[in-house]
């Protein structure tokens, strides 16, 4: 059957879901849009041709018919509009993260069990061919029994500087800290890959390169202003990197970009913009059976990318999903290369985006699924994520019950 989706938030995530279901009609249909900007609503309207709200309550209030809801909020608005959604009696597919406190988590985690609704969080990172094959590698016994799993997430410089310095999530309080918002898609690939619990964290960073006291000579508040070269100029890198231009402006015109940007928060100096979080930080996890894992998280890479070390007791495993390198090192001997399906590789997260709706479909529709990540294992990887910041903090090892 076709899955009737509405969508609470079009901005990059919500527009990525709807987009999806617009390319294939035959699966999905996008019945309602809530959004409070004018001009992505504009944009809803014309390209799904369907009742269109500035509020939404307004739309969980109408008369939607809708199998689910697709939730792409500011992440501090998660537990309202969740909860709202289901107690009208909608499912979820729920933007990561699922909150920005672990008590918001719990409250939707609550609900979804009370209103006995579906909550799918969009760790897309599953769906994709890369970490699939990972798992497909892992549980059929060729590395043996798993002792060590090691991963990082390269930020890339740019990326920092967009989101975490200068954008929406930037700031601790009005966010939630970076290992939360840029990593429980991590942690939730460390518990699903080892298939075990979690029982102790400890972990180190800090804010180390963008605050003032790094700033150049002579710089100024604003980079449209500023006459230093540097790396992080505003009008060099969303000119360059138009995608991260789309979270100010709905603009395709450069010169018009350009306007909107000037003296805008994202035009802001990197060394003088407000933010707080981390620039960098490291994990180590203990999990059930004496295995451990570490994750380290930085943003001064110049490419975008994750990698993934595997250690087992017959061979180690090592790849990189943005370059769909994977390759089992059997000891004693040859090293084999692992192919990897590219066909789907094309969209968003290395394909995690085209694949998280394919399992939904085939949730709806009674088909296999094989990896839909509901909160009831989705939140371990919150857990994780709340107390390595809570290491970080205090300096001690975290113990999760």
């Amino acid at each position: 059957m076709q899955v009737k989706i509405a969508i609470l938030g079009y901005g990059k995530r919500g527009s990525i879901y709807a987009r999806y279901a617009q390319n294939n009609s035959d699966k999905f249909k996008v019945v309602a849009v809530a959004e409070i900007d004018p001009v992505k609503r504009e944009i809803a309207k014309a390209n799904h041709n369907c009742p269109v709200f500035e509020d939404w309550r307004d739309m969980i209030n109408s008369n939607l018919n809708a199998d689910i809801i697709a939730i792409a909020t500011q992440d501090v608005d998660h537990p309202e509009h969740a909860i709202a959604c289901m107690q009208k009696g909608f499912d979820i597919l729920l933007e990561k993260p699922i909150a920005t406190t672990q008590e918001g988590c719990e409250k939707i985690l609550s609900a979804s069990k009370e209103y006995n609704r579906k909550v799918i969080v969009c760790h897309v990172l599953r769906y994709t061919p890369f970490y699939t094959k990972v798992k497909q590698i892992i549980d059929s016994g060729e590395l043996g029994d798993i002792l060590a799993v090691y991963t990082s997430e390269n930020v890339g410089y740019y990326h920092q500087a967009h989101s975490f310095v200068r954008g929406p999530w930037k700031n601790k309080e009005q966010s939630s800290p970076m290992i939360l918002a840029k990593c429980c898609h991590d942690m939730d690939i460390l518990s699903w890959l080892i298939g075990k619990k979690c029982q102790k964290v400890a972990s180190f960073g800090s804010l180390s390169y963008f605050k003032e006291e790094n700033a150049p000579k002579d710089s100024a508040n604003y980079c449209s202003d500023c006459k230093v070269d540097c790396v992080y100029k505003a009008q060099e890198l969303y000119k360059k990197y138009r995608w991260m231009a789309g979270y100010f402006s709905q603009e395709t015109d450069w010169r018009k970009i350009k306007k909107e940007l000037t003296h805008s928060e994202y035009d802001k100096c990197v060394f003088r913009a407000g933010n707080d979080v981390v620039d960098h930080q490291a994990c180590i996890f203990s999990f059930e059976g004496g295995i451990t894992a570490s994750h380290t998280m930085d943003a001064f890479s110049d490419k975008i990318y994750r990698d993934i070390k595997i250690h087992g007791t017959k061979a180690e495993l090592v790849g990189i999903m943005e370059q769909n390198f994977l390759e089992i090192r059997p000891f004693g001997a040859k090293a084999k290369r692992i192919k990897i399906d590219k066909s789907k590789t094309a969209g968003g997260h290395g394909g995690g985006d085209e694949g998280i709706m394919e399992e939904l479909y085939n949730t709806y529709n009674g088909l296999p699924t094989k990896y839909i990540t509901l909160i009831d294992n989705s939140i371990e990887s919150h857990k994780m994520a709340f107390a390595a910041e809570t290491a970080r903090i205090t300096e001690t090892i975290v113990h999760l019950k």
